[in-house]
């Protein structure tokens, strides 16, 4: 998939630690996945209950979101844009120069 931005790693290593609004709820951004996807981990009260390999629920676990950094033509996904995390991003290239 080719790229049609300027947006690295990096960059997204930086993101690391933000907080955002995604869905109405503050978020910590808490890891990147390949390279390619951002999980944001709820910061409200709110959680799930994680079920075992069985499919038994057993412990509250808070809510995470995967959100994928690029959609199939190389652009920011609109997932991530409605997070305004190309604001974010755009941000880190303004550090960089």
């Amino acid at each position: 998939m080719s790229r049609n931005h300027n947006v690295t790693v990096n960059d997204l290593l930086k993101l690391i630690g933000q907080q955002v609004v995604y869905q109405h709820q503050r978020c910590e951004i808490i890891e990147l996945l390949d390279g390619c996807q951002l999980v944001l981990q709820e910061l409200n009260q709110g959680r799930n209950i994680q079920a075992t390999q069985y499919g038994e629920g057993h412990r509250p676990v808070p809510v995470t979101h995967v959100l994928p950094v690029f959609d199939g033509e190389g652009e920011l996904h609109a997932e991530l844009i409605a997070a305004c995390l190309d604001v974010l991003l755009g941000e880190q290239s303004l550090n960089r120069q």
